[in-house]
């Protein structure tokens, strides 16, 4: 699909999922018409009935897309909220690898979860022995992603400015 799509502006795919995303209907309409186009080409189809078209805002691997938003899927976010606390090695993986696919969405993730990464390595016990910092890394994380974080696309109509940050 990468290599079928390729150079297509405003397309985006995983596997067989194609996600188009425009600013303008105008823009959506031809980019659609080039995306079938080049499935019609190779000899492939799309299943309407797995298909959205022309929609403000879809779901696309676990993230919600539209309006120029980017946001976690709250099923996602009610899962990871609502996580026990991990006892053992695999169960702690897993609640990092759920938390650390949106780590976006948490400025310092690395520093906040480095506590629970910690407590992964091989020197460590297969049961967890959980401290105050694992304790305070662990909800915070969940609260972190529970207070809807958005991201928003950058308007490239105008200027965009880099500022360096110094930490004190």
């Amino acid at each position: 699909m990468r290599i079928l799509l390729k150079g297509l502006r405003h397309v985006d795919c995983y596997l067989d999922d194609i996600l188009v995303h425009t600013p303008t209907w105008e823009q959506h309409l031809n980019v659609l018409s080039a995306v079938f186009k080049r499935l019609r080409e190779a000899n492939l189809t799309a299943k309407p009935s797995k298909c959205c078209i022309a929609k403000q805002r879809v779901e696309f691997l676990g993230h919600v897309v539209g309006k120029g938003k980017l946001e976690p899927q709250l099923d996602k976010v009610e899962k990871i909220k609502a996580a026990p606390r991990p006892q053992t090695k695999k169960q702690l993986r897993s609640f990092l690898g759920l938390t650390g696919y949106y780590r976006g969405f948490i400025p310092n993730y690395a520093a906040i979860a480095s506590p629970l990464t910690d407590k992964t390595k091989n020197k460590e016990p297969n049961k967890l022995v959980w401290g105050d910092s694992q304790e305070l890394a662990f909800t915070s994380l969940r609260n972190k992603l529970s207070s809807s974080p958005i991201l928003h696309l950058p308007d490239l109509q105008n200027n965009l400015f880099l500022e360096q940050m110094h930490q004190i």
